[in-house]
């Protein structure tokens, strides 16, 4: 049985359907979430003792986000009053970090795989969904909406997505600086233009920027298939 946050317990109380939320739903979830966002973004699935005291002495703000949004993620998915206690907790630190950085990403918005290159300003509308290896720069926006995208996203830096019920497939990057204004529900493609059009077809980011990116996608896929998850 699914347990929903207190929104979204309401909406279905309400009679909403509640449709492509992402849910850590168990620790198993939880490890390999976290294992994968720190794969994507630092290159390993764990952080050995070195790597633990130079986070202690210059802080890895951007991972620390991550790792507190997860939690944060699972622990809103819980029931008792421990987890209500671990998700005060997570949320605090989860917000004061978000406005350290400049990221303003709802939980359970986005699968596993997240890539946070920079910190600076992010927006994301908490009724989005977004699949798993999504590349988000800054200066970025995702208005809310029920916008629904497949796996591999990429929004380059000062990209905007505006508007509602729209619907994206797998692949689809989005040119720096650009506007997109209604669905596009085809696979690998690059958008670009104000507003938005399909500039020509794509291959996925992590294909397209090279072997080491997809290489790590590769490795996580792996991981995620031996969890029971992929």
């Amino acid at each position: 049985m699914k347990i929903y946050n207190k929104k979204e317990r309401q909406a279905a109380a309400d009679g909403f359907e509640i449709q492509g939320k992402h849910m850590i739903k168990n620790k198993r979830e939880l490890r390999a979430y976290l294992r994968v966002d720190r794969m994507m973004n630092r290159n390993t699935f764990s952080w050995g003792w070195k790597e633990h005291l130079k986070n202690r002495i210059v802080r890895d703000y951007v991972m620390d986000f991550l790792v507190h949004l997860r939690k944060y993620e699972y622990y809103m998915n819980q029931r008792g009053p421990i987890a209500r206690l671990l998700e005060l907790h997570h949320h605090r630190v989860y917000r004061e970090l978000g406005v350290k950085l400049g990221f303003s990403i709802p939980p359970n918005v986005f699968g596993c795989g997240l890539v946070l290159p920079h910190y600076g300003t992010v927006v994301i509308g908490g009724e989005n969904t977004l699949g798993n290896f999504c590349v988000i720069n800054t200066a970025t926006c995702i208005t809310e909406g029920r916008k629904t995208f497949g796996d591999d996203f990429f929004l380059a830096t000062g990209a905007k997505v505006i508007g509602a019920d729209m619907r994206f497939g797998d692949g689809v990057s989005v040119a720096a600086n650009s506007v997109v204004r209604e669905s596009f529900p085809q696979s690998n493609v690059l958008l670009g233009g104000l507003p938005a059009y399909v500039i020509k077809e794509s291959q996925p980011w992590y294909i397209r920027d090279g072997e080491p990116f997809r290489s790590k996608v590769e490795r996580c896929k792996a991981l995620l298939r031996d969890e029971g998850i992929l």
